[in-house]
């Protein structure tokens, strides 16, 4: 199929849409990705025993305490205001977590995260203030200026509106938020239950991500590895006793 257009009389230029079918994908060795990145003079600072998943991006004024996951496709951008997460938190997948430049009631543009909180996936934060212990649903949007108070939850697929605080252990949920109920003293435990679960399941997260393979931890051993005969022993090494024992004798030494 062509398009044909004149420009004159004896110009004509053909312009070819056919477009060639691709039975390929395009792929490169090496990923251009990072999962920490310094911006001008910012650098994230992240504390020891933290996950940060391989295609997760952390980026500028970011302070991460110990114990906390960021897990895989999350995005936390702190190239604007700082970005402070405390300790044994869970960073959802493809959550977002940025900065405005400023507020307008004047108090600081920063994201201020407590210790103990469980974020769940693909939620967005932005200049907001979250306090101890609290939960925050799948989906969830909290704007600007927004305090969330100790042992409070937030149902999925709800949105906070800036400046609104939502007060301790209570549920809210809803677009815009609205009081729903109470929460117990049953259910503020089963967060930090869950949270610990958590902390185990990035223990093993990070150690699939070792520098070296660990897979041969997970091979279940066979007969032919644990019944070894003398013969395959001493074949295993280049020198057995008697051979290092005359060596030496002649003053060789390993």
């Amino acid at each position: 199929m062509f398009r044909e257009s004149t420009f004159g009389a004896d110009a004509k230029v053909a312009t070819s849409l056919r477009v060639q079918p691709k039975d390929f994908k395009f792929s490169e060795r090496i990923s251009k990705h990072r999962n920490i990145v310094s911006l001008y003079d910012l650098s994230p600072c992240i504390m020891l025993d933290c996950y940060i998943a391989p295609n997760a991006t952390v980026i500028g004024e970011v302070v991460i305490e110990e114990g906390t996951s960021i897990w895989y496709g999350a995005v936390i951008r702190g190239d604007i205001n700082k970005v402070n997460i405390g300790k044994y938190c869970s960073i959802g997948d493809n959550t977002v977590i940025h900065t405005a430049g400023s507020l307008p009631t004047g108090i600081p543009a920063s994201v201020n995260i407590g210790d103990n909180v469980w974020i769940q996936s693909n939620c967005t934060l932005y200049s907001c203030d979250i306090s101890d212990t609290v939960v925050i649903g799948h989906k969830s949007v909290i704007l600007e200026g927004a305090r969330l108070e100790h042992g409070c939850a937030i149902g999925p697929n709800s949105v906070v509106p800036p400046g609104r605080i939502i007060p301790a252990n209570q549920l809210w949920a809803g677009n815009p938020v609205e009081y729903v109920r109470d929460l117990g003293k049953a259910e503020l435990q089963q967060i930090a239950h869950t949270l610990k679960q958590n902390n185990t399941k990035l223990r093993e997260h990070k150690f699939e991500f070792l520098p070296y393979n660990s897979a041969y931890l997970q091979k279940e051993n066979e007969p032919e590895d644990l019944n070894v005969s003398a013969d395959e022993l001493r074949g295993s090494f280049p020198y057995t006793h008697d051979a290092v024992v005359a060596k030496t004798s002649k003053g060789e030494i390993y």
